[in-house]
């Protein structure tokens, strides 16, 4: 870390807890089946890429996931199927975020939609009584960039949106195709995996 000036962080599964298998069961409830492939990493229909990148409205993407399914379900059903991967935010990865600050210059570079924003924001920030993306130098969400990792393009956006140094900035994200894509533009890289995570990294 002797050398490094700025760190990026992914939000989900880094500082924000996940658990997508949790909407996937509440998709099914209502109906709406076989959104993932046989993977479990990649959704099988474009609408969900599109709305992430903000090609899409969350009406739009509401309204095409109504017509995936047989029930009917209503918007607020829907919409909360979609948010129920959305666990907690660790008070202890926010105090991490707080104490990093005085020394470097840290982001946020998050492939998300607008509803799963809107969800996360106003419950952290009215856990914490703060805005999230305050704790940030700039926070960059994909639906509002229009692009998403792992393109290398969203990397080298954030660096030179920024103005970063690749050699001086550390990505952090438990994605290997994400890190992957950050090391080809210079940037140093950690892999956050069920063995570690950012309390075992800044707390060592």
């Amino acid at each position: 870390m002797s050398k490094i000036k700025n760190i990026i962080f992914d939000l989900g599964g880094i500082i924000m807890n996940l658990d997508v298998p949790k909407t996937i069961i509440e998709f099914e409830k209502i109906g709406i089946t076989d959104i993932v492939n046989n993977t479990g990493h990649h959704y099988t229909d474009p609408i969900f890429y599109d709305f992430e990148i903000g090609k899409v409205s969350e009406f739009e993407f509401i309204e095409k996931l109504s017509n995936m399914s047989s029930l009917n379900p209503s918007t607020n059903e829907i919409r909360d199927a979609w948010n129920a991967m959305i666990l907690d935010m660790p008070r202890e990865r926010i105090e991490i975020l707080l104490d990093l600050k005085k020394n470097y210059k840290i982001h946020l570079l998050s492939n998300t939609n607008s509803t799963h924003q809107k969800k996360f924001l106003g419950e952290v920030n009215e856990a914490n009584n703060f805005s999230f993306n305050d704790l940030f130098k700039k926070a960059y969400y994909s639906f509002e960039i229009g692009i998403r990792k792992p393109d290398k393009e969203v990397f080298e956006f954030a660096l030179n949106d920024s103005h970063l140094n690749p050699s001086e900035t550390l990505f952090v994200d438990d994605s290997l195709d994400n890190i992957k894509a950050a090391q080809n533009t210079g940037i140093k890289t950690y892999h956050i995996d069920g063995d570690n995570s950012i309390e075992n990294l800044f707390n060592n």
